[in-house]
């Protein structure tokens, strides 16, 4: 018998390197190229939460991005859309008929740290209390991080005697959260990586 492969088996052979030859260049692309980006992150401008009847909405991918300005039918100004600041003024202009006297600035300048404990915002028009002082947190209550370099603000929505739950826009994956709240030596803190400012209230 011939040690030679026949033709036929030659065939098959040179086939079957060929085949493990484009299977081996397959495997080598599919290592180099990156699999897309997994997110849960909703569609921007769907909706992902309601609180007291008043949507939050998705603003997608890009926390600094903002997609267009926002008025309400009486053409009150509520912010870029779908910006953080965007819903706590449509909150409480909804909710509350609430109008701020000075409908600009970031986050941040929601909170005058200059101000005394107590004493009134006059760009909000609420009342403003420091973040680790007597006045414990409420339920309505606008919470603000004035962390640079555009800080955050949210509603409390839940007062609980260890910990608070918020209601916010433009944080992917929690429109609430919870943080903890201390009580100590008759201060009241609410903490976080980076503790918010204080909260404003509804005189």
């Amino acid at each position: 018998m011939s040690s030679k492969p026949t033709l036929t088996l030659r065939i098959a052979l040179s086939s079957c390197a060929l085949v493990g030859i484009g299977l081996a260049i397959l495997y080598l692309k599919k290592k180099q190229t990156p699999p897309p980006p997994h997110t849960d992150c909703p569609p921007l401008g769907s909706i992902v939460h309601y609180h007291k009847g008043i949507p939050i909405y998705s603003n997608g991918l890009q926390a600094f991005e903002s997609h267009g300005k926002h008025y309400a039918a009486d053409g009150y100004y509520y912010g870029h859309k779908w910006q953080c600041v965007e819903f706590i003024k449509r909150y409480f202009h909804d909710a509350h008929k609430h109008h701020m006297p000075n409908v600009w600035g970031h986050a941040k300048d929601y909170f005058h740290p200059e101000l005394a404990h107590g004493a009134l915002n006059p760009d909000r028009n609420m009342l403003q209390f420091h973040n680790g002082s007597d006045q414990a947190p409420q339920v309505n209550d606008l919470l603000v991080w004035n962390n640079p370099p555009y800080g955050h603000v949210a509603i409390i929505a839940e007062v609980h005697h260890d910990h608070i739950v918020v209601a916010q826009q433009n944080i992917i994956g929690a429109p609430t959260q919870r943080f903890p709240l201390t009580h100590h030596n008759g201060s009241f803190t609410i903490n976080d990586d980076i503790q918010p400012a204080g909260w404003l209230r509804l005189p």
